[in-house]
């Protein structure tokens, strides 16, 4: 009797091995594969909070740098190299959230294929984490055009500054235009944000429905 439980303990763990080690490599539940991805994701989010920050930050050295600036004896050049020092850590910040974005998305593929190969999950919860990628690529995506939009905006605050050197003879209607088209650009840096935010939701909200559906199972 306890020959015949040896070998079908037996039978039982070299079932289990095959499960585990298929192709060579053990398999993670789609839930934990998904989650490991996105660990290069974090940096993102860290970014983008310190891009907050500095925005908070220059928009009150901007109402300043224009409420001297109309003072023609006021001198604002500490106030404008403040600004140019902030508009290169805000697009230091943008450039660390973009790698991180591409670097996650470059392993998208490969996380695809890991899915594909999986032999113990449900085909529901399968589908659900290829769901979950394609939410992020779609997120990725409006992420693209956010930091197109952002870099034009700060390209286009470092030409008003520039023009209000004191170094350079001042000419109030390219000024003022140019405070017009700081202030456009930034209206449609807003718009991205929004839609990237909602973008992010819908993905945390898939995300989340993955795991759900782990622990379920």
């Amino acid at each position: 009797m306890l020959g015949r439980k040896k070998t079908m303990w037996t039978a039982f763990s070299i079932g289990l091995i095959l499960l585990l080690t298929a192709c060579g490599q053990p398999q993670e539940p789609a839930a934990n594969q998904v989650n490991q991805w996105l660990q290069h994701d974090q940096g993102i989010d860290e970014s983008l909070k310190e891009l907050s920050r500095h925005e908070r930050e220059d928009m009150e050295l901007y109402t300043e740098i224009l409420s001297k600036g109309k003072n023609k004896n006021s001198h604002i050049e500490d106030l404008l190299d403040q600004a140019a020092q902030h508009i290169n850590e805000r697009r230091k910040l943008l450039d660390e959230a973009d790698s991180a974005m591409k670097q996650t998305l470059e392993q998208i593929d490969s996380l695809r294929t890991s899915l594909d190969e999986l032999s113990f999950e449900k085909e529901e919860t399968l589908a659900q984490a290829q769901a979950v990628l394609d939410q992020y690529q779609v997120r990725a995506a409006t992420f693209d055009g956010f930091v197109a939009s952002y870099k034009q905006s700060l390209d286009a605050e470092e030409l008003l500054y520039s023009m209000m050197r004191a170094d350079v003879k001042p000419n109030l209607v390219k000024i003022k235009r140019a405070i017009r088209e700081r202030n456009a650009q930034y209206v449609q840096v807003a718009e991205f944000r929004k839609q990237f935010n909602i973008q992010t939701k819908t993905f945390n909200s898939a995300n989340a429905k993955l795991v759900e559906m782990d622990q379920a199972s």
